[in-house]
């Protein structure tokens, strides 16, 4: 893609987030040809707005969701919109039918500067301030998740409309996290399961994955933002007037609801 045309998705994508409105889909020529071009219009998106990144969310960590969005591999996405535990949820929030997936979340206590290649997942760990049940919603600004390009998914934040989050704990054992079993709930009944070790073999591991591609972009983490690392509990639907629990076990758990 031309520097224009990046600046063209980039201001469709912008609009659409500011306005809280669904887009259809784009015509051939605002696709993104590749991962990489699909990072430069999620930066340039950074860049021309400045929004405070709030953390960054890990996208297709799972064989489950590759499989549904198409991806051989993961990805990563910005987070601009962040809630607590307990958050209701409406039309000013909500552009587009949101998609719920249980997650592993890491709040970050120190920054980790980029390297420009691999960091040492030592460095990594030290840098780690706790870790959280996280409710993400995905789906992003397009109407149709499902059946929209996954290069323009990633370019759209990586689809993550926001991220909830509850209390968890501040000692992190990646090795414990990998057994860690994690289910969703919607009005109390289960839409999905798993444990850490569907999450790119363990949550730490995922975040080290992070850390790494963001290293190779001259990115890095900071303290205060938070790492969701892909779905470990599938994907469910949110219907007006539900309310969605996720818990991971030992860790604790996060709830939202959605209001018309």
């Amino acid at each position: 893609m031309s520097d224009d045309r990046i600046d063209e998705l980039a201001s469709i994508l912008i609009s659409a987030r500011e306005d809280v409105r669904a887009l259809e889909p784009l015509p051939d020529e605002l696709i993104p040809a590749d991962a990489a071009e699909a990072n430069r219009v999620d930066d340039r998106v950074a860049e021309l707005t400045a929004w405070p990144v709030l953390g960054w969310k890990i996208g297709c960590t799972s064989e489950h969701a590759q499989a549904l969005l198409g991806s051989d591999g993961p990805f990563a996405g910005r987070v601009y919109s962040l809630f607590e535990t307990g958050t209701e949820l409406g039309s000013s929030e909500l552009a587009v039918d949101p998609h719920l997936e249980g997650e592993f979340a890491f709040t970050m206590a120190h920054d980790l500067e980029p390297t420009g290649g691999p960091i040492d997942p030592a460095d990594v760990l030290a840098a780690v301030g706790s870790v959280r049940p996280a409710i993400e919603m995905v789906g992003g600004r397009f109407a149709d998740f499902f059946g929209t390009p996954l290069n323009l998914l990633i370019a759209d934040a990586g689809a993550n409309t926001l991220l909830v989050v509850g209390d968890g704990m501040d000692e992190v054992d990646p090795n414990e996290l990998v057994a860690t079993q994690a289910t969703m709930s919607v009005d109390g009944q289960q839409t999905g399961a798993g444990s850490g070790a569907d999450v790119l073999g363990g949550p730490f591991d995922a975040l080290c994955w992070l850390a790494d591609h963001l290293s190779g972009r001259g990115i890095g983490l900071h303290a205060g933002q938070v790492v969701t690392t892909g779905t470990a509990t599938q994907v469910s639907p949110l219907p007006i007037g539900a309310t969605a629990v996720a818990e991971l076990s030992g860790v604790g758990s996060v709830s939202v609801s959605r209001q018309p």
